[in-house]
This record gives structure tokens, sequence and C-alpha cells, in this order.
């Protein structure tokens, strides 16, 4: 799930599940509205390994970002988050897969393969990170301390960088090479400004344990990258 502007939400925590309820039902009205788009443009699934592939990795996802921000996020979800990521950002994604979709030629059996792969990979570090972090901070012994084992070692926002790596195999299974702005924006908005504000709050948070954890794991996206 994208992050917001609003540092203060990062600080609330979850009173009731109503914000998660409100966001389940909007994931559920872009879920059916978009399969119903990929069937209308590339024929039932039946006749269509693309539509197969891009159906179950639109549901794939929404069931994703549900049990995380119902049970690994301990916050409350933002009112950017309900608004202007569940009601624009990602419909105008969905928008691009189904509109640019090729129609005329159908995935083999290894591109089906290897692009599952990378969009398995991407989904695991965004899911698994989360929910080691779950973990370890429901031990009280941590409480109040910065998160810096499991994936997070390998990058302080491992989570942001599966994001990138499975809308990448989202739209590489579309077939259409113009869907790649959907990763490129995405990890732009992550490098210039999402991960500067995140970290910025986080420093301030967490003081000389956050300036250690840079130490420790220097790359902020990309593992032994950037």
């Amino acid at each position: 799930m994208a992050p917001t502007t609003n540092n203060n939400f990062r600080s609330t925590d979850r009173q009731s599940n109503l914000r998660a309820n409100i966001f389940l039902t909007e994931c559920l009205v872009v879920l059916s509205a978009y399969v119903y788009a990929l069937n209308h443009r590339l024929g039932p699934v039946s006749e269509s390994s693309r539509m197969l592939l891009l159906a179950v990795f639109g549901a794939i996802y929404m069931i994703r970002v549900n049990v995380m921000s119902r049970f690994l996020l301990k916050r409350e979800l933002a009112v950017e988050e309900l608004t202007v990521v569940a009601l624009l950002w990602l419909p105008s994604i969905l928008t691009s897969f189904v509109a640019l979709a090729t129609t005329d030629v159908d995935l083999s059996t290894a591109k089906c393969v290897a692009i599952t792969a990378i969009y398995v990979l991407g989904s695991y570090l965004n899911t698994y990170s989360e929910l080691q972090r779950k973990i370890w901070k429901g031990d009280m012994k941590n409480k109040g301390r910065c998160y810096t084992e499991g994936l997070f070692s390998l990058s302080r926002n491992i989570n942001y960088f599966g994001d990138t790596v499975l809308f990448g195999a989202w739209a590489a299974a579309t077939g259409c090479w113009w869907n790649i702005w959907v990763p490129i924006a995405m990890a732009a908005s992550f490098w210039f400004y999402h991960i500067p504000d995140k970290e910025q709050y986080l420093a301030k948070r967490y003081g000389r344990d956050w300036d250690g954890y840079i130490r420790q794991t220097p790359y902020a996206f990309v593992p032994y990258v950037c």
C-alpha cells in the first residue's frame, strides 16, 4: 500500500475497523470493475491465459493489502489511503493495465511462470517483511525500538521495493511495454518523495537507533544498490 504524506497517521493507533471496512468495500468495487473490464477486453478466462493471470494478480493484491491493513498495521488508515490511493491511484493503474493489454498474442507458459515468479517475489518482500516487523514489535521488550532485522536488514524500505517489483511483473503481464510507466512512477515516488518523508519521521522518533540502522543498512530502497 502506498504511504501518505502526513506524518500524524503513523502515530495514530487504530480505534476501530471502520476505515478498514471502508477500504475493503472500495477494494471490492475496484476489483469487480477491473475483472469485468478485463473480461470485456480479453475474453473469458477459459480463452485467455493473460486474462486469467491479470485477474489472479488483481485478486491476490486486493486480498494482500486488506490483510495488511486489517491485521499487520497497528496504525489507523489515513484519509489519503481511502481516497487518493484507493479511488484514484490504484484505479488509474488498473485502467491502464486493462486498456493497454495486448489482445492479439496470448502468454506462453514460460512467460507466465517467469512473470508469476517475479510477482510472488515482490509480494513476499512486501508482506513478509511487514509480518516479521509485527511479530518483533509484539514482543514487549522491543517496545519503542526501531526494527532493523529480517528483510528490513536488506533495505530500510524493502516493503516499498517489493511493491515496485510486483507491479513491474503485473505490468509485464499485460504484454504492453507502455505500462512500464507504473513501476517507474512508483519507484520515483518512493525514492524522491515518500522515503525521505518517512525517514525524516523515523529519524526524529528513534534518534540514535535510527543513525545506527543507517550505518547497518545503507540501502534505502533497492538492496545492495541504493
